[in-house]
């Protein structure tokens, strides 16, 4: 119990963690240093380890039996030198009698006692808690206390810590980092994530010889130490990855699942909670559960599988729950959950998903279904590739009887699939829907809800905005945004904003700016594969900076439409592509009258221009160039004239794109 300890293993020295925590130890002036982590996180090694080169090192490793005052007591005088001898009468005293036996031993107060108590998280008897409470705030002067335990706060250290009598090294620093476990075993072991007790195993057995010791301690340690409750709950949270509490209650039906998994996290280096809060376990553990449910409980494994995907396909991850039921070997309800929630991915703006979830569906349950060949088009459409949604959109229209949902035969979507494609590329729809500056009879077709309306209006909008029909298509776009609004379509809201946009912006209507703002602002929140449905509104932006004279900001505009849409098939929004370049044919006709204008300047007019460009009034310029302040102002309306402009700052912003372009 009392002296110096065995020397520890070789493949604890590692110099990193080893080396910075040892350092840190020895040149600690603390009271009390608390080493607190949990059980193989290689607590007792770090201490072995600094024990090793310290003189005067006391160690009482801390046993069930210590659950006594009585035997702490005794055993911590008789670990510092006391003399054996019957048990203090007087128990509230003995704190003193530690501190005589201490003056009376070869300490000095630069060369203290140091007392390890190795494993203080086993007392739990409250009498001999307040015997290390004491021994905390009552310490003599010429003991030092070094504490492992595997409790982060038990009572006794925290209010140690919190009068200032205590610090600690945390789980977190106890954790090997990568060089460590480079400079033990000589490569990297990310399984292990820097789990000390299992990377000192590998070290010393080898990988293939560290495998079984490592599971019987997952076993015996680890799940051993768990309630049934707590087991199925690590089962659900190594099926699914990182699980919220959320989560795992809808996979174990265990209310209390939240609470349950952070008291496992909060004991445990086999778990962590982040911000969400999200629980994961560690990659050793969640390897060994998932080996460990798939073996001997493969009914619970099956059922909590399916369970997670029914979770993804609600939660917007169609692609990794697609991937779950293909797994397990059931094509048929993985087609029927992309069915039911491809609409939540493509409307928010993530088609991707969706193509990760039709390229796992086995090629039997894609292509022979004319309803997942709509899903597929619809994907297609949303990212831009007219090409792909063209060859879906053919095989779908064979079987244009088959409901793709109730109330709506493939055909119908279909014919909305095509409208909105042909508005988009070439800016018309399929001859006699809407017909120049009409109206489309809606009488004749089944009512549409949902997406399926709302795409409808922003084609028919956008065929009569290209067509000329200012009016029809504010009230088509006005139509088209409330429809999207209530479906939760955010494609079809930044277009039916964006053609709202545009319109105004060609009829000179001072909303123009507030309707692409917000345009925008919906399109930066959907994935880039989306980014093209927003060129309307830079488009409008072009139109309506053109119209102020404002020529930078217009150029700008027009060059992100063509900068956006670069990225896509040139069929994509071809009257967008030709009316930003038009933007920047008339900014470019206007720059060069302005540049021929400005060379008609004549010398003193030049000069002028010129000191126009600086922060000098009218008068000061006339002082600079000393004529009167007359001549300024009758040579600034020539200049103003002459460059076809209405003010200071239009004549200076002309100066200056005429002097770049000469450059």
């Amino acid at each position: 119990m009392a002296g110096r300890p065995d020397p520890p293993p070789a493949w604890s020295r590692t110099p990193g963690r080893d080396g910075r925590l040892i350092g840190r130890l020895r040149s600690s002036t603390d009271g009390v240093v608390v080493v607190s982590g949990p059980a193989g996180a290689g607590k007792s090694m770090l201490v072995d380890g600094w024990a090793r080169g310290e003189r005067h090192v006391r160690v009482v490793r801390v046993a069930p039996r210590h659950n006594s005052a009585d035997t702490l007591r005794h055993d911590v005088l008789a670990a510092v030198g006391a003399a054996p001898g019957p048990a203090d009468p007087d128990a509230d005293w003995w704190p003193e009698r530690l501190a005589r036996v201490l003056a009376a031993g070869p300490y000095t107060a630069d060369r203290p006692c140091r007392l390890v108590l190795d494993g203080a998280d086993t007392i739990a008897d409250p009498e001999a808690q307040l015997v290390l409470q004491d021994l905390v705030e009552r310490r003599p002067a010429l003991l030092r206390l070094l504490v492992t335990t595997r409790h982060r706060s038990p009572s006794w250290i925290a209010r140690g810590r919190a009068c200032g009598l205590a610090t600690t090294i945390t789980a977190e620093e106890l954790r090997l980092q990568p060089a460590d476990v480079r400079a033990l075993v000589g490569h990297d072991l990310p399984e292990l994530d820097g789990w000390a007790l299992g990377v000192g195993l590998v070290a010393e057995l080898g990988r293939r010889g560290a495998g079984p010791t490592i599971r019987d301690y997952l076993r015996s340690e680890v799940m051993g130490r768990v309630t049934t409750e707590v087991r199925h709950l690590l089962y659900a949270v190594s099926v699914a990855g990182a699980t919220s509490p959320a989560l795992a209650i809808h996979l174990t039906g265990n209310a209390a699942a939240g609470r349950l998994l952070a008291q496992f996290a909060d004991t445990s280096q086999f778990a962590t909670v982040a911000d969400g809060p999200v629980f994961t376990l560690h990659p050793v553990l969640s390897a060994h559960l998932r080996d460990e449910l798939a073996v001997e409980h493969w009914e619970s494994s099956v059922a909590l599988r399916r369970r997670h995907a029914e979770w993804l396909a609600t939660h917007g991850r169609l692609d990794l729950s697609t991937r779950c039921y293909v797994e397990l070997g059931d094509g048929g309800t993985a087609r029927r959950s992309l069915l039911a929630h491809w609409q939540r991915c493509v409307l928010s703006g993530r088609p991707e998903v969706v193509h990760d979830a039709l390229d796992t569906l086995p090629p039997d349950q894609l292509a022979p279904d004319p309803r997942t060949c709509v899903v597929a088009a619809m994907a297609r459409i949303a990212a831009g590739d007219h090409r792909g949604w063209r060859r879906w959109i053919d095989v779908a229209a064979a079987a244009e009887t088959t409901e793709l949902e109730p109330g709506l035969p493939v055909g119908v979507a279909v014919a909305a699939s095509r409208r909105l494609a042909e508005a988009v590329t070439s800016g018309t729809v399929p001859s006699g829907t809407v017909p120049s500056g009409t109206v489309p009879d809606r009488d004749a077709e089944p009512p549409l809800h949902g997406l399926w309306m709302a795409i409808s209006e922003v084609a028919d909008g956008l065929a009569l905005m290209w067509s000329g029909d200012g009016v029809a298509a504010t009230a088509r776009f006005r139509r088209a945004e409330v429809a999207s609004r209530i479906s939760g379509d955010q494609l079809a809201l930044v277009h039916a904003l964006a053609g709202l946009a545009l319109t105004a912006a060609r009829d000179g209507a001072p909303d123009t700016v507030l309707l692409a703002d917000e345009a925008i602002a919906v399109a930066d929140r959907l994935s880039p594969q989306c980014r093209w449905v927003v060129v309307n509104a830079h488009l409008a932006l072009a139109t309506a900076h053109l119209s102020a004279g404002a020529a930078h900001s217009a150029r700008a505009a027009a060059r992100t439409v063509l900068e956006v849409l670069e990225a896509f098939p040139d069929e994509l929004e071809q009257r967008s592509r030709a009316a930003a370049r038009d933007v920047l044919a008339a900014l470019d006709r206007t720059a060069a009258r302005r540049a021929q204008r400005a060379r008609d300047l004549s010398s003193r007019e030049q000069r002028v221009l010129r000191a126009l460009c600086g922060p000098l009034t009218l008068r000061e310029i006339a002082d600079e160039l000393f004529v009167s302040h007359n001549t300024v102002k009758s040579q600034v309306r020539s200049i103003f004239r002459k460059l076809g402009v209405h003010d200071r700052a239009a004549a200076v912003a002309a100066a200056r794109s005429w002097s770049t372009r000469e450059r």
